[in-house]
């Protein structure tokens, strides 16, 4: 199987699903964007680019491409996963193979979910749609675990830990909250596949979640929050490292200003929060956030906001 020249290795950390931002024609503002993953970069995060919060699904087969080839050259040495999952395997490997092509150094798939009443309960055709991906991908390829966006499609642990045996399968996100699906996986892939990772998908969890052996979080939050979310995981490892108490009650402290600004970022949806970092509309059909909803939000987040300044963020 070839592969890309190098790929950066994927570590535990704090990683950013950044925002794609769109001008009032909803265009992609390539400008706004390098200025954005410059920004999470230099905080200390990791990037995934065409996540969920990037709007993967409202992009077209150039501007997928050319976002990693943006997000390649603003991350520096930054580790970077590329959003390639499609409703067939066949144009997966493809969004796979041009990501990689362009800098990614892994690529998230997420369990396909249009035709989820005929695949759902078919665990041979979920594992060998992910084997598949992984046999033709050039980099290697995390599972992205999120029902809510795959008609439900619920990938238990048994599952994960059967799709984790390929050799190109590094990582998973479970972006279901089931701290102890991540348990499992972590534990049955220690042995098995060091440097395989185990990534939450919210940071309102991330403290039980690394206290469980998970190895960090993709998360919304930080696209506006960045420095208190590495801020947060680094005390937690430290925590975990020094065995110390006073630490792990630093970061329980932590995890309450990160687990309320999440929630507050969570309503808000993707269309606030781009509202409220001025990065432009969402694509329609997602609505354009009102004013009101914005200086709500802007209330909401204050108290995460005023920890992020406090740590040197804008």
């Amino acid at each position: 199987m070839a592969r890309s020249a190098n790929p950066r290795p994927v570590t535990g950390g704090m990683y950013v699903p950044v925002i794609t931002p769109f001008d009032d024609n909803e265009e992609i503002d390539f400008q706004k964007f390098e200025a954005h993953v410059r920004k999470v970069a230099d905080a200390g995060c990791g990037i995934v680019v065409m996540g969920t919060n990037g709007e993967a699904i409202h992009l077209s087969d150039s501007e997928r491409k050319a976002l990693v080839e943006s997000a390649r050259k603003a991350a520096g040495d930054k580790p970077l996963i590329a959003g390639t999952g499609t409703g067939s395997m066949k144009e997966t490997i493809r969004h796979s193979k041009e990501a990689a092509a362009a800098g990614a150094d892994m690529v998230i798939v997420i369990t396909p979910g249009y035709f989820g009443g005929a695949i759902a309960k078919d665990r041979q055709a979920l594992k060998d749609f992910f084997h598949g991906v992984a046999d033709a991908s050039p980099v290697p390829v995390m599972i992205y675990n999120f029902p809510a966006c795959a008609s439900g499609i619920d990938l238990d642990s048994d599952l994960l830990i059967d799709i984790a045996s390929h050799p190109n399968v590094m990582g998973a996100k479970l972006t279901c909250s089931m701290i102890g699906k991540g348990a499992r996986l972590v534990e049955a892939m220690s042995a098995k596949r060091p440097g395989f990772i185990v990534f939450g998908g919210f940071c309102d969890i991330l403290l039980p979640a690394m206290m469980s052996g998970m190895h960090g979080c993709i998360a919304g939050t930080a696209n506006f929050a960045p420095r208190t979310c590495v801020r947060l995981y680094e005390t937690i490892k430290a925590a975990q490292d020094s065995r110390s108490w006073d630490k792990l009650e630093e970061a329980q402290k932590l995890q309450g200003v990160v687990s309320r600004g999440d929630w507050a970022g969570a309503k808000g949806g993707i269309h606030g929060m781009k509202a409220f970092l001025n990065l432009g509309p969402a694509r329609r059909p997602l609505p354009r956030a009102s004013k009101e909803q914005v200086a709500k939000l802007t209330e909401e987040l204050k108290e995460i906001m005023d920890m992020e300044k406090s740590l040197g963020g804008a």
